[in-house]
């Protein structure tokens, strides 16, 4: 973890509070002038950081920023018996990439195929749909990736793309207080506004002809969500969510 990523879980902890310099730089392992310029570069990537003297430095609770400091903070407050094993390193977050289903595949094809292994996005260049279709994915959206072992869940190929819509379905109506129709495919609508594709891919051994793995891709269009709902909930948190209930179907 680079120093700039340990600040930044610091704050994001305690969001909403006042954190010394020095307490930071404790923290982190390094100096107070460090601390400060790694700020510096957290408020030029958009974090929106007080600071004040004698008290030190804040996030501000507005801050809507995606990060793995703020999704692994918030899977870590919605922790239980079943999840406490999540392995961290697993969650990969990009500025921006090609396709997160594609980065996943790249996973697999060179081993990491473990389940649970998350692939998040910013932002998508080639975002993919059902039948090689285009998904627009701008920044500002929610979009990540899940692979999943067969052994590892109590479903089978037959349902488990109905199991991870049902999923998706419940996070965004409670986050957004929206109800959602379904569309064809995976798609999920508010009247004739389609905010959220689901891909769910399966990556089979040509040996056993058995799924080895499923990828599970979710994009959400976040901003027509708000604008509809009125409602901006933490993005990290809807993330974390998604993690939580997709690894433990």
């Amino acid at each position: 973890m680079t120093t700039k990523d340990a600040v930044l879980e610091a704050l994001e902890k305690e969001k909403g509070n006042y954190l010394s310099g020095q307490f930071l730089a404790e923290c982190c392992g390094v100096s107070r002038n460090a601390i400060w310029k790694n700020i510096n570069e957290l408020r030029k990537d958009g974090y929106q950081i007080q600071s004040v003297n004698n008290k030190g430095y804040m996030l501000e609770m507005d801050n809507n920023i995606i990060s793995k400091a703020g999704i692994c903070m918030y899977l870590e407050n919605m922790n239980n018996e079943s999840f406490k094993a999540y392995d961290y390193s697993r969650l990969n977050v990009f500025d921006q990439i090609d396709s997160t289903n594609i980065e996943a595949k790249r996973n697999i094809l060179m081993g990491n195929r473990e389940h649970g292994n998350v692939i998040v996005a910013k932002s998508q260049t080639s975002g993919r749909g059902h039948g090689g279709s285009d998904f627009s994915s701008p920044d500002g959206g929610v979009y990540l990736s899940i692979i999943l072992n067969p052994d590892e869940i109590d479903k089978n190929s037959d349902n488990i793309t109905f199991s991870i819509k049902e999923i998706v379905s419940q996070i965004i109506e409670e986050y957004y207080n929206v109800s959602l129709e379904d569309g064809k495919y995976s798609s999920l609508y508010i009247g004739s506004q389609k905010v959220c594709g689901i891909l769910t891919e399966g990556i089979v051994d040509l040996e056993t002809g058995k799924f080895s793995n499923y990828i599970v891709g979710v994009g959400i269009r976040t901003a027509e969500l708000e604008k509809i709902s009125g409602l901006r909930p933490e993005k990290n948190m809807v993330i974390a969510d998604l993690i939580r209930k997709i690894y433990l179907i």
